[in-house]
């Protein structure tokens, strides 16, 4: 009998990790560091800025992801079809682009600007130029497709939003009562 509970649930397992889906993980932490700020933290904050002055990052966003690829029956890259991030501009000083980036590593709710972690610079987003107050959304597929491949047992990973060409932008943050925070989806080939 004991086999047979063990066959079904092996039966079950690989019967999910087969099934096409879309997924939507919870932040584990967003916040943002400043490099004029060097030594606090803003995890608490309403507005996650991304700025840029002089061809230099001054503030980048960071967006600490729960990692359930394992429970969703993720073990495989080749199993994404496809990953966004759609997060709201609240205020944007300056017009310009911003790249999302991987990291491998979850974010604390203390980084600061002298203990952030550096992202990857070879795995990003396109950059998404923005114009104005709203809804934009990333294609982070590659960036799903390395987390996948870095952490399907379950290590932390996160996103870092990083302004080009002097932009600054404020994104609402998953505290603020007045927009909608930042949200990750992935959707899993059949």
């Amino acid at each position: 009998m004991r086999y047979l509970y063990a066959f079904i649930g092996i039966f079950l397992l690989l019967a999910a990790s087969a099934a096409a889906g879309s997924f939507t993980p919870d932040m584990d932490v967003d916040t943002y560091v400043d490099r004029d700020n060097a030594s606090q933290s803003f995890s608490d904050s309403d507005l996650l800025w991304a700025t840029s002055r002089g061809g230099e990052s001054t503030q980048q966003v960071y967006l600490s992801i729960i990692n359930l690829f394992g429970s969703e029956g993720i073990f495989s890259s080749d199993q994404i079809e496809s990953a966004t991030l759609t997060i709201d501009a609240a205020e944007v000083n300056t017009t310009g682009e911003i790249t999302a980036y991987y990291l491998h590593g979850e974010t604390l709710d203390t980084a600061t600007w002298e203990s952030k972690e550096d992202y990857d610079a070879d795995t990003s987003s396109a950059p998404v130029e923005i114009s104005g107050t709203g809804s934009y959304t990333f294609d982070v597929t590659e960036i799903i497709l390395e987390a996948v491949d870095t952490c399907a047992e379950g290590c932390p990973y996160s996103i870092v939003l990083v302004a080009d060409d002097d932009a600054s932008v404020a994104f609402f943050s998953s505290e603020s009562s007045e927009g909608f925070g930042p949200t990750l989806e992935y959707t899993t080939l059949e």
